[in-house]
């Protein structure tokens, strides 16, 4: 398979299941804008179906044509309109002055391999904003921050029984590398069928983890002035028990 997030995309949904601790803080947002949404990063819908549903017109980005299928069968399904397009921020020549929220969800950000390739996104995001929008972006916070000393310890992060009656266990494996600050995380599924067959399916994922104050500077590098930043989707304060760091931002010239 060409595309790298094919075994995510077959049970994203399943291992997601029943979380939407965020999508309250995003429709908040979108509801403030009359103008259409940008989500990058939409995998296979979780956040930009929902945001449709409350009525924002959504334009959603994923390089992974796997989990856009998923996500265009799902609005289908449900009757949603979204504009589904597969690429990335830089890949895709995006609306200029388009949007007036532009959405970066859950670890998406941490997929930029370099500091160059992050600007970049960045820049692209900035053009696309209308003067008045708003980009908000949520990464790891410090408590879910790089841990070497579990580097190559397996994790089963999830367990369940599927409709078919079959058990899936989600295994992680990561090396982390402080210095770089990049985490190496292999991901493997492994479905169980009742005569004790084992199917695997295994994608591995190269991310990396950013400070908040390089955060801070990458954001006015590419233009943009920061408005706030949070340690979790009630916008509480940043603190060292933290999970989620999320930045908001405007243009500069907003």
């Amino acid at each position: 398979m060409n595309d790298p997030y094919y075994a995510d995309a077959q049970y994203y949904d399943v291992v997601h299941a029943g979380f939407d601790a965020d999508v309250g803080l995003w429709l908040s947002h979108a509801g403030r804008t009359q103008r259409p949404v940008l989500e990058v990063g939409a995998g296979t819908g979780r956040i930009a179906l929902e945001l449709a549903r409350s009525g924002s017109d959504v334009v959603a980005v994923d390089p992974s044509p796997a989990m856009l299928s998923i996500a265009e069968k799902r609005g289908e399904d449900d009757a949603l309109s979204v504009e589904f397009r597969e690429g990335t921020a830089t890949s895709l020549e995006l609306e200029r002055g388009q949007y007036g929220f532009v959405l970066v969800p859950l670890d998406v950000f941490l997929y930029h391999v370099d500091g160059e390739e992050q600007l970049s996104t960045l820049r692209a995001l900035k053009g696309a904003l209308h003067f008045s929008g708003q980009l908000a972006i949520d990464v790891p916070g410090p408590a879910l921050w790089l841990d070497p000393t579990a580097n190559g310890q397996p994790l089963l992060v999830h367990a369940s029984e599927l409709e078919d009656g079959s058990r899936l266990d989600v295994w992680h494996v990561h090396e982390d590398d402080l210095a770089s600050q990049t985490r190496t995380l292999r991901v493997s599924y492994e479905r169980t069928r009742e005569d004790g067959s084992v199917h695997r399916l295994q994608s591995v994922h190269e991310l990396r983890y950013l400070y908040r104050f390089e955060m801070e500077y990458l954001l006015h590098l590419a233009g943009l002035t920061l408005l706030g930043v949070y340690g979790d989707y009630e916008l509480g304060p940043l603190t060292n028990e933290s999970e989620r760091m999320i930045f908001v931002a405007r243009g500069m010239d907003a």
